[in-house]
């Protein structure tokens, strides 16, 4: 085992009223010796990788807020200064948000590449035991670049943990070895992880789910027809294995019950809670009305869609709330990661996008639809399928965050959102070209 393991715990900043970070330095640094000793102590080493992701800049709040705000499902309605940056799409290199988001992200494939780090020198009774832990911080980490790499675009790759203050410098790579990696680590996964585990840990399952969508990014990203045919190809195996999609799609947000359809999700309880309902309930219904629902994403719903009731509220002023969130005392509602309607659009996605079989890009649709309480959809060529397709994931995953990485990954940010291309990503935090010397920041910023 490695004598000299650290995790970065605080990155300490000193912030001006309006919270802009004004100087920013790693300061702390604590040993993982005697943690990662045993497997008990790798054990818990993973079980704190995953309370990384209950952090406010991941799914406790801005996984599922920004990708909304940043596209056109969410307009700002609150206070935090911040979020009026990412709305009006003018974000500052020392916006506290994007600085969350991605501290928060290095922190978990920190945490994951500590325990691969120390992994090999482990003594297990079984291989199954190591195999599942060396499976749950693969998968971690390619979810973590996963999220940033919509967002920034070209990012450190880092698979090591961070050992010292001489390691902080990496320069960026592109989006391809980005994606390279997530998709070389998630082949692993699908090997190691186990087919039902801990209620909001990954399986098999959310390996697949995950390794799906990141093909499909990386076919948009390269061209590589390749790994649109993966995508479809694992989309449809998690398909063949599911009982389908939920009956209802109220189901899928109704707090007391589990979902088949769940591929992967955070769970929450009163001690680890999240104020997702909080930030989208108005005022009048004791919440912060932080964000709220656009008008162009209201106007896009059928009236018959049953979706839009789930979605979308209105309070006794007939202001509009998101709904999908509703434990405003409690913050125990679920966040999906990710989920099967996700992949038949995945499917339908790489199908349109290499000149695949209409009749099965419109099957794919229309299963989505159907359950929604529409009838099949009239787009009946290549082009007007993209455009399905791309409305259809805007009203099925509207505040779970996908708006903004659909948009990107399509290339087709600039238009549907009237900016410059430079701002289809966000600028590189102000703490990381502090801190490490070899980042480049993002054009135009």
């Amino acid at each position: 085992m490695k004598n000299t393991a650290y995790i970065i715990l605080i990155i300490s900043f000193i912030a001006s009223s309006c919270n802009k970070i004004l100087d920013v330095e790693p300061t702390a640094y604590v040993s993982t010796d005697i943690a990662l000793v045993d497997s008990t102590g790798v054990e818990r080493a993973v079980v704190g990788s995953y309370s990384g992701l209950q952090a406010i800049g991941l799914y406790s709040r801005n996984a599922a807020i920004v990708g909304d705000l940043a596209a056109d499902n969410l307009v700002w309605t609150g206070t935090t200064q911040e979020y009026g940056q990412i709305m009006n799409r003018n974000i500052a290199a020392d916006n506290g948000v994007s600085e969350g988001m991605w501290t928060a992200a290095y922190d978990v494939i920190n945490r994951a590449n500590n325990i691969l780090l120390n992994l090999p020198e482990i003594k297990y009774r079984s291989p199954n035991g190591k195999n599942k832990a060396e499976g749950e911080a693969l998968f971690l980490r390619a979810l973590m670049y996963d999220y940033l790499v919509s967002y920034y675009g070209n990012l450190p790759l880092r698979l090591l943990p961070t050992l010292d203050l001489s390691t902080l410098d990496m320069a960026p790579v592109g989006k391809t070895r980005i994606y390279e990696q997530i998709t070389a680590d998630l082949e692993r996964v699908i090997e190691l992880l186990p087919e039902t585990n801990s209620n909001g840990r990954a399986t098999v399952r959310s390996a697949k789910g995950l390794f799906a969508r990141a093909c499909l990014s990386r076919y948009h990203a390269t061209g590589d027809a390749v790994f649109a045919t993966k995508a479809i190809q694992t989309a449809s195996e998690l398909i063949a294995a599911s009982s389908g999609l939920e009956t209802s799609f109220a189901q899928l947000f109704n707090p007391a019950a589990s979902s088949s359809e769940s591929l992967m999700e955070i769970a929450y309880d009163v001690q680890n809670f999240n104020r997702l309902a909080q930030y989208y309930y108005t005022r009048d219904l004791n919440g912060r009305y932080e964000v709220a629902p656009s008008a162009g994403l209201i106007a896009a719903y059928a009236e018959n869609d049953s979706r839009r009731a789930v979605t979308i509220r209105f309070d006794e002023k007939n202001n509009p709330y998101g709904g999908k969130y509703n434990d405003v005392a409690g913050g125990v509602d679920r966040v999906y990661v990710l989920r099967l309607a996700e992949m038949y659009l995945i499917r339908a996605e790489a199908m349109a996008y290499t000149n695949g079989s209409v009749d099965e890009i419109k099957a794919d649709i229309n299963t989505v639809r159907t359950r929604a309480g529409l009838l099949n959809t009239t787009a009946d060529d290549i082009p007007a399928l993209k455009m399905a397709i791309e409305n259809e994931r805007r009203l099925e995953f509207a505040f779970e965050g996908h708006r903004w990485a659909d948009l990107v990954r399509t290339n087709r940010a600039s238009q549907v959102l009237g900016i410059d291309q430079n701002h289809c990503l966000f600028p590189i935090p102000l703490s990381e070209m502090q801190t490490n010397k070899k980042m480049i920041q993002n054009t135009g910023y």
